[in-house]
């Protein structure tokens, strides 16, 4: 046993120089540098304005090197980009400097410029490069959005939503796949005269990455554009408005008021610019678009009207959606006519479209819209309404048929169109009545839409 003892101790004993050689090794690891930036090195600007990165040497390092570097594929030759400025992004200049830090010349400050012309998008992102005194290079992500003035960032702004469909708000955006979708709507602009089937890119375009192929492949995703004389009216749309609008057309509504198992981060980009008006003297146009995805797994079954019974909703009417439920409210090709509160044909501008959602996870329901209604209770004027289910559904785009009937059937949903748009400041009653798998369900509540609206 004496023996056992002394062959282990000197085993240890011997291991002592190797773990302390480790030791030096893992904490030589460190970064050399300290970076002093908001949470998740993001930042918000507006235009004309500036914002600051400041890097401190770390404490026992003896020097570093320091830089910014865009990430951006079209700077780094990973894609094709005619035509690109690949030493900025749109909008920002940032610092171009290389800072060497030593213990009498520590710190650097890097500086992020945005332009007063500069157009409410991204988050554009760079990286932080620091190269300690043996060449070894350290990487600190670095976000920016530029925003208009009073607009609300896109986590505020989605979360207005979840709290009023009554489920958890999204903890945090994912700045990573929102960096992915900003060069999906990048690519989407440069080829709009070439566009893609819905939800795909081409890698033999210009613009393309595997980022922002996989935001197309599973993002919300819309456009944008209008031209005109006047510069003025040339007004981007808001990150407000860009996330409401996922809100009021149907079928890209489920995920965004659905209940998650476990707390979901969840990702938005914008991307515009400024074109000639092609043919008409002195016209500009504005084009582009936004992207906003959440990974959409675990999720709880959860029955959610919408507006909220007793909610005040700040949107009048729908915009246009693909697949197109006011195709749908038309046809006479589906399974079962859609229910029509009179005869009449529906067409643009409607209402904004009222749903009910049944969800169960991996439970497909056939639904059909057997009645409805909906009432302006101030004076009990009854608007004219179109209401379908799963089995309703028809658009002329075999595709967009098909999408259509999956959103509606996996949702367990029915879709109530009023075939005018609803009136600022008024509470309006709606009842409806549909089959699921079969089993007839009811439901009649009140929302009001309010004074002041986006649309």
């Amino acid at each position: 046993m004496k023996a056992k003892r002394f062959l282990l101790g000197s085993l240890v004993l011997g291991l002592l120089p190797l773990l302390s050689a480790c030791g030096n090794l893992l904490q030589a690891q460190k970064p050399p540098v300290e970076v002093l930036a908001p949470q998740n090195g993001y930042y918000e600007a507006h235009p004309g304005e500036e914002k600051t990165l400041t890097v401190r040497l770390a404490p026992g390092a003896e020097g570093a090197q320091v830089y910014l570097r865009l990430s951006d594929p079209c700077a780094q030759g990973k894609a094709y980009c005619p035509g690109w400025d690949t030493t900025r992004y749109p909008g920002v200049e940032h610092t171009r400097e290389t800072f060497t830090l030593t213990a009498s010349s520590p710190e650097a400050t890097f500086r992020f410029a945005v332009a007063q012309d500069a157009l409410p998008q991204g988050p554009f992102k760079w990286e932080l490069v620091a190269v300690d005194e043996k060449g070894k290079e350290w990487t600190t992500p670095v976000y920016l959005r530029i925003l208009q003035p009073g607009d609300t960032p896109p986590l505020e702004a989605i979360n207005f939503w979840r709290g009023a469909a009554g489920v958890n708000p999204f903890p945090r955006e994912d700045l990573e796949r929102s960096f992915g979708c900003w060069q999906y709507r990048r690519y989407a602009e440069k080829n709009r005269d070439n566009p893609d089937p819905p939800h795909s890119a081409d890698p033999s375009k210009p613009f393309y990455t595997p980022e922002g192929d996989l935001c197309a492949r599973t993002s919300s995703l819309g456009g944008y554009g209008f031209c005109s004389t006047n510069p003025q009216q040339l007004v981007p749309q808001s990150v407000r408005v860009g996330v409401a609008g996922f809100i009021a057309v149907p079928l890209h509504r489920p995920i965004w008021i659905t209940e998650f198992a476990s707390p979901r981060p969840f990702w938005f980009a914008q991307y515009f610019e400024r074109k000639d008006w092609s043919g008409v003297a002195g016209g500009m146009c504005l084009y582009g678009g936004t992207a906003m995805g959440v990974d959409g797994s675990q999720f709880l079954a959860r029955e959610v009207l919408f507006p909220t019974p007793g909610s005040e909703v700040p949107i009048r009417g729908r915009i246009s959606e693909w697949p197109n439920p006011i195709e749908a409210c038309n046809a006479t090709q589906a399974p079962k006519l859609p229910y029509r509160s009179i005869s009449a044909t529906w067409q643009n501008p409607v209402g904004l479209p009222i749903s009910v959602m049944t969800f169960v996870p991996f439970q497909a329901v056939d639904t059909e819209a057997t009645y409805a209604r909906l009432v302006r209770t101030s004076d009990g004027a009854e608007v004219p309404v179109c209401a379908l289910g799963s089995t309703q559904f028809w658009n002329q785009d075999s595709v967009a048929t098909n999408v259509g009937i999956w959103v509606l059937r996996n949702y367990g949903m029915l879709v109530v169109v009023p075939k005018d748009p609803l009136d600022p400041g008024q509470e309006y009653e709606v009842e409806v009545k549909g089959l699921f798998n079969g089993q007839e369900k009811s439901y009649r509540w009140r929302f009001r839409v309010a004074t002041e609206v986006l649309w």
